[in-house]
């Protein structure tokens, strides 16, 4: 087999608020847009993807959220943390912790419909390299 990217889909009761978050707020590059849901690009062969539930479109009829923890690797994680605790609809925005153990600075937060998510950078050069 030979992989060539990957996708990670949510699903969301409102689409234009979750369109929103991830365009205005976390600045993502809107790659694909079907109208009934979205795809944005995170890396060069990464990508989210929220579909509206409502449109009955979807693969799966997801109605349980958790277990979900969706996480980005950035360069200068404290200036992203300063600009989103600077925002006002990033709830439960954690401080940066240190993972010395394995070199990794990350902290989270619940965005949209409750998801929770990562940002997190390596200082680790070998998981630096790797992610």
């Amino acid at each position: 087999m030979k992989w060539t990217s990957q996708t990670t889909f949510i699903y969301v009761d409102d689409l234009p608020a979750a369109r929103f978050f991830f365009e205005e707020i976390l600045r993502l590059e809107v790659v694909y847009d079907p109208l009934w849901a979205c795809v944005w690009r995170i890396g060069q062969d990464s990508f989210l993807g929220a579909v509206d539930k409502q449109s009955q479109r979807g693969l799966i009829q997801d109605e349980i959220i958790g277990g979900t923890l969706i996480s980005f690797t950035v360069q200068e994680i404290e200036t992203v943390y300063s600009n989103l605790k600077s925002q006002k609809c990033i709830e439960e925005i954690s401080p940066i912790r240190y993972l010395e153990d394995i070199g990794l600075k990350s902290f989270l937060f619940t965005g949209p419909e409750g998801f929770k998510f990562e940002i997190q950078e390596f200082t680790n050069v070998e998981l630096k390299n790797l992610f």
